[in-house]
Formats: structure tokens, C-alpha cells, sequence
């Protein structure tokens, strides 16, 4: 497989469930699926970012991401998980066509 290529995703809603997530390459692998970023993907925020906003320019149609468990991460991974949240909320701000919804369990 090419490296430099997406994975499929399928379309509609994204749902990340987090609740299973230990550590934080974890959390940056359900990342890396959910959104089917490319193999290169460097599993950090700045990388999250630049991998986020390709995703978020080639959506057409609106998309509802529905985030979960994060209330359910020990107490170091819900603070790794706040740069995420600022993260997706900014791109929210900046590409209309994709919404952020996030949930307790």
C-alpha cells in the first residue's frame, strides 16, 4: 500500500470512542483510523492538525464527529486529550463543513 495515500473512511457520522484508550499513542492510533490518515501521519498534535484540516478541505458535505469516553480516561490522558479538544474545536471554527460533538458516557 502506498504510504502516502488515505484510507477510506466511510461517510456519514465519525464516531471516536476513547474509553479503551491507555496511553497516548492510543488515543493518536483511534485518531489515525477514524479519519483514515495516511501511514506518514506522525502521531502528535501538530501533525493531528495538518492531518485535520486536509481531512476537513475534502469534505463537500457537512460531517458530524461524535467524540466519546474521554470522561473515562485516567486523569494524564484527559489532560493530553485537552490539546485535542482545542485542536477540533478550532477546526471547527475554520472549516464549517465538519462539527465536533462531544459526549459523557
Amino acid at each position: 500500500m502506498n504510504p502516502d495515500r488515505w484510507h477510506v473512511i466511510p461517510e456519514g457520522t465519525i464516531s471516536i470512542d476513547f474509553s479503551c484508550c491507555k496511553f497516548s499513542d492510543d488515543i493518536q492510533e483511534k485518531l489515525k483510523e477514524s479519519f483514515g490518515f495516511p501511514d506518514y501521519y506522525g502521531k502528535n498534535w501538530s501533525a493531528f492538525w495538518d492531518c485535520l484540516c486536509d481531512f476537513a478541505m475534502s469534505e463537500e458535505d457537512k460531517r458530524e464527529i461524535i467524540v466519546s469516553g474521554l470522561d473515562k480516561l485516567p486523569a494524564e490522558l484527559k489532560e493530553y486529550t485537552r490539546k485535542m479538544r482545542e485542536i477540533m474545536l478550532r477546526a471547527e471554527t475554520l472549516f464549517p463543513q465538519i462539527h465536533f460533538a462531544f459526549m459523557s458516557n
